[in-house]
């Protein structure tokens, strides 16, 4: 009857550890990068607000200029600055710069370079096909100056790139690849500047010599300081070569400094955050909406084709992840309503093996009531029994109802957050759902009821087993958990002492890595008073 209780039991805390089990997480380094780039995002409205005022101080110096040159030459500055934060006011001071320099500067060289960049611009937000018009037909290169065809090589090598990534969504351009315009940017370019190792780089990582591309990569890192704007292109370089390397961890980690550094920068068109967003989706689907969502309105405000088309190609992974998440809580309801059948056919079960055994000894009385001294055995032994049947009558009473009680809210819980996340969707407050997403501790709670559940429960069956597992360990090593709980060691051999042996599966039911386990069991074998190797078979034989 007591084994019957004590497979009752592990079935209950094996179930209950399948349905309340949370997701996987992200490893600790991860979680605490990820925990910086919260720092960042939460200040980002200070560093735009910086920019900003950055960029109203430019505007007033250019407008208050009178010499048209001088004026040229802010103007252009603030177009530099505005490159990555705002398409369209970036593209008006380019085009003024244009009107300056052909109307007022009659000045072609100049009129080139403002065309040149704004070209650039043209391709690096998307606009492809201006960008073609512009580049491809609308400059005389013959009259360039080598430092201004550098620019306009580069322009054309940027522009080949990302068309050959993001052809799918523009019409199709007859362009040159970008390898073609290496050999002449090598010409161009000054030797060992950040262009001409960017291109020396990007040649080794085209030929897989990932080790080469490496070097020269993290030698640009060495270069700027990481609140520089090229810190963020240098670092996400490097995650394309840890991921090309298969290091999704390194990968991980310089996506996430390339944000940090896009954000210090109030930088609107970037890529790193929608990337840490993806590769994080399945471990935090919360937080990877959250990033999803500051890269949308800032892809938004940046005002360019290429960013939220992209963001919006995400768009349908980020549901399915959450259709996973609601099919995992609807397996665990399901594993709950399994858990309560089995429990109750185990009690009912127990309940009438104790009728049948009761019987017996209504049986045995009769037979020996001959004997004084064989009715005195019987009756203490009756006696006995009787308080094991009451006894565990009060505990199958406790646990259904603990569990009827634990389930019911469980189910009650999930069905009140599900109708309110469906209530938010359908009334469009996807702000208040994300906040509310963003606090739901729902499956940390699961768990730490888990725990107390189960040490109420262990210890309700073995209420001696503390005392019991303390006298196998040398005095300045026992354990004194709190009161009516246990501590992880002790968790960890009271599984044990209910048959589960194989570390992989105390470690899945506790929620913690099998080297956890691992180290938790050494620790406590090492304090022994007898034979460590002989130290679990003592541990099982408590209570027998």
């Amino acid at each position: 009857m007591q084994s019957l209780c004590r497979i009752g039991v592990w079935l209950a805390v094996a179930l209950g550890v399948a349905a309340c089990r949370p997701a996987p997480r992200p490893d600790r380094e991860t979680q605490q990068l990820l925990l910086e780039l919260d720092g960042y995002i939460s200040a980002s409205n200070m560093y735009v607000a910086r920019k900003l005022d950055q960029m109203d101080a430019l505007g007033m110096l250019a407008r208050s200029t009178r010499d048209p040159l001088r004026r040229y030459e802010l103007e252009m500055n603030i177009a530099r600055e505005f490159f990555a934060f705002s398409f369209d006011s970036t593209q008006f001071y380019l085009k003024h710069c244009q009107e300056l320099a052909r109307d007022v500067l009659d000045d072609q060289d100049l009129y080139n370079e403002a065309s040149v960049l704004l070209g650039h611009l043209y391709a690096k937000a998307g606009s492809y096909l201006e960008a073609s018009q512009l580049l491809y037909g609308g400059l005389d290169t013959a009259t360039f100056s080598q430092p201004l065809m550098a620019d306009y090589m580069w322009a054309l090598y940027d522009y080949s790139k990302d068309l050959a990534g993001n052809s799918g969504m523009v019409e199709k351009l007859s362009i040159p690849p970008d390898s073609s315009f290496r050999p002449r940017l090598y010409q161009l370019l000054p030797k060992d500047s950040d262009r001409w190792r960017s291109v020396l780089r990007d040649e080794f990582m085209a030929q897989g010599r990932l080790a080469s591309a490496d070097s020269v990569n993290r030698l640009l890192l060495s270069t700027v300081k990481p609140e520089d704007r090229n810190f963020a292109i240098f670092a996400y370089f490097e995650s394309e070569i840890e991921n090309l390397k298969g290091n999704q961890t390194e990968r991980i980690a310089w996506l996430i400094r390339s944000a940090e550094c896009d954000i210090v920068n109030a930088v609107k068109d970037y890529a790193s955050l929608t990337m840490v967003a993806q590769n994080i989706l399945p471990l935090d689907v919360d937080r990877s909406f959250r990033y999803l969502r500051m890269a949308q309105e800032d892809a938004v405000l940046y005002n360019a084709k290429l960013r939220p088309w992209q963001i919006s190609r995400f768009l349908m992974e980020v549901e399915k992840a959450y259709a996973v998440r609601q099919d995992r809580q609807n397996k665990a309801s399901v594993v709950s309503s399994i858990l309560l059948a089995i429990l109750v056919l185990v009690l009912s079960l127990i309940t009438y093996f104790l009728v049948v055994r009761s019987r017996k000894l209504s049986r045995m009385q009769k037979a020996l009531a001959d004997s004084n001294a064989r009715l005195a055995a019987a009756n203490e032994e009756l006696s006995v029994l009787n308080r094991q049947i009451s006894k565990a009558d009060k505990v199958k009473d406790a646990y259904i109802m603990d569990f009827l009680q634990g389930l019911s809210e469980q189910v009650a819980q999930i069905r009140s957050q599900d109708n309110r996340f469906r209530n938010l969707l359908k009334q469009g407050k996807s702000d208040q759902l994300f906040r509310e997403l963003a606090i739901s501790e729902r499956s940390e709670k699961a768990l730490e009821d888990f725990y107390r559940k189960f040490d109420e429960t262990f210890l309700a069956l073995y209420p001696d087993f503390v005392e019991q597992f303390n006298a196998l360990l040398q005095e300045d090593a026992r354990i004194v958990p709190p009161p009516g709980r246990l501590t992880t060691e002790l968790r960890i051999f009271a599984l044990i002492r209910l048959g589960v042996d194989d570390s992989k599966k105390i470690a899945t039911m506790l929620d913690y890595s099998v080297s956890t386990i691992y180290n938790y069991k050494v620790s406590v074998k090492n304090a022994a008073l007898g034979d460590r190797d002989k130290f679990e078979e003592q541990v099982k034989m408590i209570g027998k």
